[in-house]
């Protein structure tokens, strides 16, 4: 007769465990099993809650998937997927994970280093899959698009605010890529001392690095290409890999200056269109120009007209006769740079508005390592781990050190004042 007991207490436990998981949301999925131990004490027998349970989390390139095992509520083994991490980086780490998982029987482990954010969402995959309700998976939200005109700020009455503006380009590292202008624009708040907002403007060169195709100065009209003649810089460049022909507008007028252009290199490609021109007596690199307050300020300025491809650098006012095109100086904000091939699901827009984040919720001590959010990579120079997304990774740095430049200038009272 306890034989029968026994057996109908199973069957109740199994009917019990299946409503139980048949009651779960849909970012955790639970599967219990009941057996018998294989020690009995007299007439009591000890029986082992073995469950499978799945929850996701969110990693560096997309969602993480946990397949948990657990036995009486102890991990004893994790399965790992997340296809769209890093591969070499965060794909590897998936591996180290399970294994740290199944030793600490729980989501407490130490992680990765190098892949901090796939190691937290590996984390928060695991929590979700042993508590959903209170560790719920949310879908990451779509990042905010960069404007290249951003509508003008209204600024609250009962806050002070202030702003500074300053120019650059990528000149952290000499082979890092030349290819835009970059005006930045910190808005203070005088009143709580804290970040208003940030706007950044990136005006794109005639010549850029990214490739030996890239910037606007080069010619895909074949009836430009003619009427130009001479004046055009032709030669087969490398594009990521691929052989292209190019062919650039010798003489450019950008305002009121005329640049002309010559095949050259530089530290980050072996073909490069070197663009200089004659100010106050010396003759100037157009992209060392603008790297500075003055030119910065002027190219920005400039962009807001027709730049010209003349056929002759015989005068600095572009007619019809001399001009063979008219062209507007394009934004990175707007010509969907780097979308088609940054391997992150963080393109250039949601890079941007990353840095921003990062800033207004750390402020602008960047000398510290904080839960991965910024570390110092082999040049010395600080990013972070959610703003380092493909091409991106040499420019975080310059992004952040502008910004940190116009605090300072704001603490030491060079500002202007917005209302």
């Amino acid at each position: 007769m306890k034989a029968k007991v026994f057996t109908a207490a199973a069957i109740m436990t199994v009917l019990v465990s299946a409503c139980a998981s048949s009651s779960g949301n849909d970012s955790a999925t639970t599967v219990m099993e009941t057996g018998t131990a294989a020690e009995t004490k007299g007439e009591e027998t000890k029986t082992e809650a073995t469950e499978k349970l799945t929850g996701k989390g969110q990693g560096f390139g997309g969602v993480i998937t946990a397949s948990v095992t657990t036995v009486d509520g102890v991990i004893t083994q994790v399965a790992l997927e997340g296809n769209d991490e890093t591969p070499g980086i965060g794909k590897a780490a998936l591996e180290e994970l399970e294994k740290q998982f199944a030793e600490a029987e729980s989501a407490d482990i130490d992680g990765v280093s190098g892949a901090t954010v796939t190691s937290k969402g590996a984390a928060a995959a695991v929590l979700n899959a042993l508590d959903p309700e209170t560790n719920p998976y949310e879908e990451p939200k779509e990042t905010e698009s960069a404007d290249a005109a951003p509508g003008p700020l209204a600024f609250p009455e009962d806050k002070k605010i202030v702003s500074a503006t300053t120019y650059s380009i990528y000149t952290k590292s000499e082979a890092s890529l030349q290819d835009a202008v970059i005006k930045a624009t910190l808005y203070w708040n005088q009143t709580d001392n804290q970040v208003y907002d940030i706007r950044f403007l990136q005006a794109m060169l005639p010549w850029d690095d990214n490739g030996a195709s890239g910037g606007w100065a080069n010619i895909t009209d074949q009836a430009v290409i003619e009427a130009l003649g001479d004046a055009v810089i032709s030669f087969i460049g490398n594009e990521h890999g691929n052989q292209v022909e190019c062919n650039y507008a010798k003489y450019i007028q950008i305002g009121d200056i005329v640049w002309t252009g010559e095949l050259g290199s530089d530290s980050a490609v072996e073909q490069a269109v070197v663009y200089t021109a004659e100010i106050d007596g010396q003759n100037v690199r157009l992209n060392d120009y603008v790297a500075g307050e003055e030119g910065g300020a002027w190219y920005h300025q400039a962009a807001l007209n027709d730049a010209y491809m003349l056929k002759t650098a015989d005068t600095a006012q572009a007619d019809s006769e001399n001009a063979a095109q008219a062209c507007q100086i394009t934004y990175k904000e707007t010509n969907g740079h780097g979308e088609a091939y940054w391997m992150s699901d963080i393109k250039f827009s949601g890079n941007m508005q990353a840095i921003k984040g990062f800033v207004k919720d750390n402020g602008f001590d960047y000398g510290y390592y904080k839960d991965g959010g910024i570390t110092q990579n082999e040049e010395g120079y600080w990013q972070t781990a959610d703003a380092v997304s493909g091409a991106t990774l040499d420019e975080v740095p310059t992004y952040l050190d502008i910004l940190k430049r116009l605090y300072d200038e704001i603490q030491n009272g060079e500002y202007t004042e917005e209302n």
